[in-house]
């Protein structure tokens, strides 16, 4: 069985397993070739980690042979009889031009799968399950899917590009996932993803996870994610990085609060007045910040 985070709070996540059976895929609907991704039967904590899957060895290739059946012995190889012939003297050939070498021939190497794309992936073992969204080559080859559980939880996987699923974590940050309009998890250069989610009443929050080399996940949301005072929270671009947009309300109209990575977290970057766009990294100021 698949178990997913509980409902839980804000800070921390209730591991109660929801019910499911291993009979049902669902395909996404990204294009080209789909991978058969099998979620792993286990129990996930707000920040479980699958155990690692089992790699097959390469198969190993034959050594080659030393029987004297396939190796002839210089016993075995008939030395070549001296030649009576004279061979006929010939004037030497003027001496060629030097000329350059030819240039070697540039290796060209298959183009690798765009990242950012979507993954098309259908799901196993994982009955009521749904793709949400898909992230292509987040680190090296290693993709990220975002799950929607038939309890109303989601979990993140990282899938190798033979389909393994090499890790997985339990979204805690919220009570229901909308999926992004486009289908695509927002994740930048640095292998850091993040999820919106919307909590019990209405407000929207948003979460960030970095996927390491190994294809384990690892929470960098903070203690209580990035709550939004509103509905409404964006995940925006920063130069390459991540930018996750929330807003704070005190008495009056609701601001928009940018948060960016600061080299070991997500601090506040500053803030900017209501508008129906979340703002850019030069559009906020400390001063427009209510605490």
């Amino acid at each position: 069985m698949l178990a997913g985070c509980g409902t839980g709070t804000l800070a921390t996540s209730d591991t109660t397993p929801p019910v499911g059976s291993a009979s049902t895929s669902v395909q996404s609907s990204a294009s080209g070739p789909t991978l058969i991704v099998t979620v792993p039967e286990l129990t996930l904590a707000s920040s479980g980690q699958a155990p690692a899957p089992t790699v097959a060895e390469s198969p190993v290739a034959p050594a080659a042979s030393d029987s004297p059946a396939d190796t002839p012995t210089a016993a075995q190889v008939p030395e070549p009889e001296p030649s009576t012939e004279t061979a006929p003297s010939a004037e030497p050939a003027p001496a060629a031009e030097p000329t350059a070498a030819p240039a070697p021939p540039a290796a060209t190497a298959p183009p690798p799968a765009p990242a950012g794309d979507q993954l098309p992936i259908s799901l196993a073992n994982c009955d009521g399950c749904s793709v949400l969204a898909t992230h292509r080559a987040v680190t090296g080859e290693l993709s990220a899917a975002l799950v929607g559980t038939q309890a109303g939880r989601a979990i993140l996987l990282s899938v190798g590009s033979d389909g393994q699923v090499k890790g997985v974590i339990g979204v805690p940050y919220g009570a229901s996932f909308p999926a992004p309009a486009d289908g695509v998890l927002p994740c930048d250069g640095q292998a850091r993803c993040a999820v919106q989610g919307t909590q019990t009443d209405g407000r929207a929050i948003l979460s960030a996870f970095e996927l390491t080399g190994t294809g384990a996940w690892r929470d960098v949301s903070g203690d209580d994610a990035f709550p939004s005072a509103t509905e409404r929270a964006a995940v925006i671009d920063l130069g390459g990085e991540l930018g996750l947009a929330v807003q704070d309300q005190g008495d009056g109209a609701a601001v928009w609060m940018l948060y960016q990575w600061s080299g070991d977290r997500f601090t506040v970057a500053g803030c900017a007045p209501d508008a129906d766009t979340p703002p850019s990294a030069g559009q906020v100021s400390q001063d427009l910040c209510l605490s």
